[in-house]
């Protein structure tokens, strides 16, 4: 079983595929080929934690469709486009776990969160995945503390979360 990171995929969004350049002809085209990147990267067996903004004014039911055709367990850190439904409204379309709030791994010195929370990586050995900024500049100075797993930052897959980030964690230490 592995753990993996998604983060911003906005399925059926004309403005995400506008506004961030994405590949894709038409919003049926990005749907398909973000569902077939991730069935080729995620197993049934594993664990994927998504950063948020799943879909933008989501319907329960087409939030079920597509989360019936991604293996997994799935589960959601609310992103600010998910935020104006329930945790359990997420839960009934078909996440396993739903957090409205960044979740941190005190162990390994992890910090999971939809938006890059910087601040944390100014002065404690943290490193924060993140989703949230897509292509735009968000007037966020990038840092090696803060890694962007927005879809477009990841050739539009999950990440893999696996022993070199842990490396990279060290090299914050004091």
């Amino acid at each position: 079983m592995a753990t993996y990171l998604y983060s911003d995929p906005h399925f059926d969004s004309e403005n995400v595929l506008k506004f961030c350049n994405r590949p894709f002809k038409d919003v049926d085209e990005m749907n398909r080929k973000l569902i077939q990147n991730y069935n080729t990267v995620v197993l049934r067996q594993d664990i994927c934690i998504w950063l948020g903004d799943v879909m933008y004014a989501a319907s329960k039911t087409k939030v079920s469709n597509i989360l019936r055709q991604m293996h997994g367990r799935k589960y959601l850190i609310l992103g600010n486009h998910d935020r104006g439904h329930s945790e359990r409204w997420w839960l009934d379309a078909g996440f396993d776990k739903v957090f409205s709030t960044p979740l941190y791994d005190a162990q390994r010195f992890l910090l999971l969160s939809h938006e890059p929370l910087p601040e944390f990586g100014n002065s404690l050995p943290i490193v924060n995945f993140h989703g949230h900024i897509h292509t735009q500049d968000y007037d966020f100075t990038p840092h090696n503390a803060c890694i962007n797993v927005c879809v477009e930052a990841t050739d539009y897959k999950p990440v893999l979360m696996r022993n070199p980030f842990i490396q990279n964690i060290r090299q914050f230490s004091h």
